[in-house]
């Protein structure tokens, strides 16, 4: 189950609500996940967007619940600004899965946003109106999920031979211009 709820902290914070079902088929590489919006979902984020409106540093926030915990401080939670949210035409969210398939946390996004992660700039005839946000319905969701992986492992030396004692082989003596071309020096003179 996925909730979401927006906290600012000027507010007292509301309780997660559903905000949809996750759905995951397969196993391993070949896994897929979708999620399947609550009924209410349309509404709840409107009022969100409207809740919100004006409010400096609100943010909207999606948790995970983990089977059988229903106290929502041990749930995964990721949050984005919730001035984004009337702009946003695509979300996406990564669930991440322990070596068994589950979920274990996930990481939201909304989009487009700018480079800087500002809130949008209210235009100045939409602020001396004071009318209500425009929201655009989000129309692009896309569900991804990662499993563990290890990191590379290092690239090693090839360990020096050793002798049947243990002890590093010796490399051979280097010779000395001399003994190298001595036959040379004998041809030439």
């Amino acid at each position: 189950r996925i909730a979401h709820r927006v906290l600012h902290p000027s507010l007292p914070a509301a309780p997660f609500v559903d905000r949809a079902s996750l759905l995951l088929s397969g196993s391993g590489p070949a896994a897929t996940a979708r999620l399947v919006p609550s009924q209410t979902f349309t509404h709840e984020i409107l009022d969100y967007t409207r809740e919100v409106e004006g409010l400096k540093d609100a943010l909207y926030q999606v948790a995970l619940e983990h089977p059988g915990d229903s106290d929502h401080s041990q749930w995964a939670i990721s949050s984005v600004l919730a001035c984004h949210l009337p702009q946003s035409t695509s979300e996406s969210f990564t669930i991440h899965l322990d070596q068994n398939g589950n979920p274990i946390s996930l990481d939201y996004f909304v989009g487009p946003i700018p480079h800087n992660g500002a809130c949008p700039k209210k235009a100045r005839k939409a602020a001396a109106q004071s009318s209500p946000v425009e929201f655009r319905p989000i129309t692009n969701t896309t569900v991804a999920l990662r499993s563990p992986s290890f990191p590379p492992l290092p690239q090693l030396r090839v360990p020096p031979p050793v002798t049947a004692e243990g002890k590093p082989v010796e490399p051979p003596k280097e010779k000395s211009f001399v003994e190298k071309y001595w036959m040379y020096i004998a041809i030439a003179l």
